[in-house]
């Protein structure tokens, strides 16, 4: 009897740890997005930098996007006159297989008007498609951002 309840409890463990749901429990909630990086994160008007979204973690919670959008924008103590700059916008193409979902690419920071002061960040919008209540898909985002030391003002 207790060689039946080992196997049972093993069979049991094995199928949980196949489940879809078991994956994505390793995700935090904050990376359902994405995990966005920017490198370098110190620029100067002209600069160029890398920006890289790892988009595994929003693969598995459902929210891989359609649409990607990365911005230059001052999210706290904005004082009306810093727009948003947008960085580039980009449709979500998964690779060949067995690659990470991801997206990366070279920027440069453009001569512009920015603060000296201000808290720039860079922001990735994930537009994503879910179900609607009629089963239609409905095109949604949510965003990420990092921060963005902009220099030479």
């Amino acid at each position: 009897m207790r060689a039946n309840f080992s196997l049972i409890a093993s069979l049991i463990v094995s199928a949980f740890s196949f489940a879809p749901g078991a994956v994505a429990q390793t995700c935090a909630e904050a990376a359902r997005f994405g995990e966005l990086e920017v490198v370098p994160s110190t620029v100067a008007p002209g600069d160029s930098f890398t920006v890289h979204v790892d988009l595994t973690c929003a693969a598995q919670l459902g929210y891989l996007p359609t649409y990607m959008d990365y911005y230059i924008e001052v999210l706290t103590d904005n004082n009306g006159h810093e727009a948003p700059i947008l960085l580039a916008r980009r449709t979500y193409l998964l690779g060949g297989t067995g690659l990470s979902p991801a997206d990366t690419f070279s920027a440069q920071l453009p001569y512009w008007f920015y603060f000296t002061g201000a808290q720039y960040s860079v922001v990735f919008v994930n537009s994503f498609a879910m179900n609607g209540t009629m089963n239609n898909s409905v095109i949604t985002q949510g965003s990420i951002s990092v921060p963005l030391n902009v220099t030479g003002i």
